[in-house]
């Protein structure tokens, strides 16, 4: 019984000492990944390629068998980078809508259907675009607005002139010669009116015409700028990555050689649709180790790793 007692006795010291060296030994690494994202956000920030995006926050964690996992969000000037980001992707897919056709200037007999069609399609068009490029559309959307009143007015205006026209068909067919002569003027004065009309409402589509290649011309400069700087800021923030892994991994020394460390940009990628991802860089920590000791440089370093999101 002596024996069996001390038996147990030493098995339970032994774990007891087992869980502490495990304790120490990931308290030890937590301390190491700590000092890792502070040199991360120091290295990423002095070494930023733009100024439209940065890191915001890093956080750090370990999964045991697998590696250290470095989570970075990225923050826009607006403070809203998945918006700044949407609005690219929205644009790259195409989907803004297409603008709506303007209005035929072939008849006015439908006169008042057509303009207020066209002015409640223009005006959703107009609303949908703006949401997505208000500040690109501004200008335009304040000409769509005066467009819309001036198709009300040509509306208003031509109701006018066809109930004109009805009043004197009508009186035609009972007038006396002198009065035909009358109606027969105004008959022609009113035609004139629906002219001159016609002449508007085609002036209005081709302001809408060129409202819409404006508009156009504005998104396509937007989504360049965008893209641009989505591409300046990736490269930026690969570079730094990598250099920073090479000149400082050996710092983490907790980390087992066959395990790995990744690297994951939060909420970066915008899918077709319009699902937000993650971007993941997936380094061996025998890799780093080779950079560190300069077996490879950061752009081999960079080439070796599994990118991919998800």
């Amino acid at each position: 019984m002596k024996r069996l007692l001390t038996a147990l006795l030493l098995c339970s010291a032994a774990s007891g000492v087992a869980n502490a060296q495990s304790a120490q030994k990931y308290d030890t690494l937590s301390d190491e990944l700590e000092i890792m994202s502070g040199v991360l956000k120091t290295s990423l920030r002095q070494n930023a390629a733009t100024d439209s995006w940065r890191i915001s926050q890093i956080e750090n964690s370990y999964l045991a068998g697998q590696g250290a996992v470095f989570t970075f969000s990225v923050r826009g000037q607006s403070g809203n980078w998945v918006r700044e980001i949407e609005t690219l992707v929205e644009g790259l897919v195409g989907a803004v809508p297409p603008a709506p056709p303007a209005p035929s200037a072939n008849s006015f007999s439908d006169v008042d259907d057509i303009v207020f069609e066209a002015a409640r399609e223009w005006e959703a068009y107009a609303e949908e675009t703006s949401h997505r490029f208000s500040q690109a559309f501004a200008d335009n959307n304040s000409r769509l607005r005066d467009l819309r009143n001036m198709q009300r007015e040509i509306a208003w205006e031509a109701r006018e002139v066809e109930r004109e026209l009805r009043d004197i068909t009508f009186e035609l067919r009972h007038a006396d010669e002198a009065r035909k002569k009358e109606l027969l003027v105004q008959k022609e004065e009113s035609e004139e009116q629906f002219k001159a009309l016609e002449a508007k409402e085609k002036s209005m589509k081709d302001e809408l015409k060129a409202i819409e290649k404006e508009q156009t011309q504005q998104m396509e400069a937007r989504k360049a700028q965008q893209q641009q700087a989505y591409k300046t800021f990736l490269a930026g923030f690969e570079s730094g990555m990598s250099e920073t892994l090479c000149r400082f991994g050996s710092g983490l020394r907790g980390l087992p050689e066959n395990e790995h460390i990744s690297m994951v940009l939060k909420d970066f990628e915008i899918s077709e649709s319009r699902e937000r991802k993650d971007r993941i860089y997936v380094f061996t920590r025998a890799d780093i180790v080779r950079c560190v000791q300069e077996k490879i440089d950061a752009d081999k370093l960079l080439t070796n790793a599994n990118v991919y999101q998800f």
